[in-house]
């Protein structure tokens, strides 16, 4: 079934994984597992509606809320696990079934900015270190990854938006970028690159408002050159119940379907902080691969219910 290159992705998808495992051991997170069946999610879309003998569950999108319930005792952990998204989306580089490395800490913004880029960097070192075969036979350039160094490019959403615009793209303030925007800011880097503080919107919800800019919160996401998407998302997060209360009650979510959710918050002074890493979108870039589907042996996507 595997054809030889296949066979590189598989053994490219193994280092990867396993090294982000040493690095994150090492530098003292706890692996956790989370619920792969959750309650109810009220009218946020994207989740798969499963029976629960004579209750509705739904198929997890993440580590959060439980996330929570580990820090408190535990203060930085991992978790490698399969996610489920059930946007209609059919692109070379959207997945129905993925998996996602999450890492979530007591810490703020900027420390969680840092741990991602010198995980990736570790993760890069490994692959030029053991993988050079596999490397090669897919394409990708020893001399890409050797970019991969700390500390990589920031922007704003804002100079995002700016740099797009001057250059000729339709875009204002408030919308996200689409796939042709982040395409277009991709080729302006050689190594990956973040852009931060998104607006508030349905999509950065339980992220921190930033206390000196108004409208925008302690987000991330981290994009590779060459035009692959973003392939880790992070942000500070609200962690004071009654803050989400508030937000929720401004964004009509009925705070009565997400109760559950609400009784695993632990109150705590502490900033809690948290980044996730779609793996296939990881290996897709590494192995400069065309379609996400060859970054699994067997992709789920919106037409594939036999992967």
């Amino acid at each position: 079934m595997f054809d030889e290159k296949a066979v590189a992705v598989a053994k490219i998808r193994a280092k990867v994984l396993h090294a982000a495992r040493c690095w994150l051991d090492q530098n003292n997170y706890i692996e956790v597992h989370g619920p792969t069946l959750i309650p109810a999610v009220g009218d946020w879309p994207g989740y798969f509606e499963v029976k629960y003998f004579d209750k509705n569950a739904y198929l997890t999108q993440g580590l959060e809320p439980y996330s929570n319930v580990f820090l408190a005792g535990l203060g930085r952990v991992y978790t490698i696990a399969p996610t489920f998204r059930a946007e209609k989306l059919k692109t070379p580089r959207h997945l129905a079934e993925f998996w996602r490395l999450e890492v979530a800490q007591q810490c703020d913004f900027e420390k969680i900015i840092q741990v991602q880029e010198e995980l990736l960097s570790h993760v890069c070192c490994v692959l030029l270190r053991e993988a050079r075969e596999e490397l090669k036979y897919v394409g990708r350039r020893e001399t890409d990854l050797v970019k991969v160094r700390l500390p990589f490019p920031k922007l704003t959403y804002e100079e995002a938006v700016d740099k797009l615009q001057n250059d000729g793209l339709a875009i204002s303030w408030g919308q996200r970028l689409d796939g042709e925007a982040e395409n277009h800011l991709s080729l302006r880097f050689d190594r990956p690159f973040f852009v931060t503080e998104f607006p508030i919107d349905s999509q950065t919800l339980f992220c921190k408002p930033h206390p000196q800019k108004s409208g925008v919160t302690f987000s991330v996401d981290l994009f590779p050159p060459e035009g692959y998407g973003e392939i880790s998302s992070g942000a500070q997060v609200i962690s004071e119940k009654k803050a989400l209360r508030e937000l929720m009650t401004e964004e009509n979510i009925d705070v009565g379907d997400q109760e559950w959710q609400l009784a695993l918050m632990q109150d705590c002074p502490d900033s809690h902080s948290a980044f996730a890493i779609g793996i296939e979108r990881l290996i897709q870039w590494i192995c400069r691969l065309k379609n996400i589907r060859e970054a699994s042996a067997f992709p789920r996507a919106l037409n594939d219910f036999y992967p």
